[in-house]
């Protein structure tokens, strides 16, 4: 099952990211959003090229049904909270990207999909 959900994350301890100048910050700023903008760029071709490959082989794409998306993601949701709840970094990391997948961007995980569920650390 592909969802395009790409984390990326660029992590500067707190007491190295006050040590540098103001003019340091806003150029690594810059760089991190050009970089991501690249980033996206070349998935968003690979996958391009992929699906040209993939119809060229003769290679039948087939999609899931609505009420197999949601059988997988029944299955899935508690599997993602097993792995966030591993440790405090794990946590961290997974609430980032659970944000955004129920962002309005996104909304591919609802507030009903994730009742019950629990992190540890948040």
């Amino acid at each position: 099952l592909y969802q395009p959900v790409d984390l990326m994350d660029l992590t500067v301890s707190n007491r190295s990211w006050n040590k540098i100048s103001p003019a340091m910050k806003q150029f690594v700023e810059m760089e991190v959003h050009v970089y991501s903008d690249m980033h996206h760029a070349k998935i968003q071709k690979a996958d391009q090229a992929a699906w040209k490959k993939f119809e060229d082989a003769g290679t039948v794409v087939t999609r899931l049904s609505q009420d197999d998306v949601e059988a997988f993601t029944k299955l899935a949701v508690p599997r993602w909270f097993a792995w966030a709840n591993k440790d405090k970094d794990a946590a961290q990391a997974f609430k980032i990207q659970l944000d955004y997948m129920m962002s309005g961007s996104l909304g591919y995980v609802t507030p009903d999909q994730i009742k019950g569920q629990k992190l540890k650390w948040s």
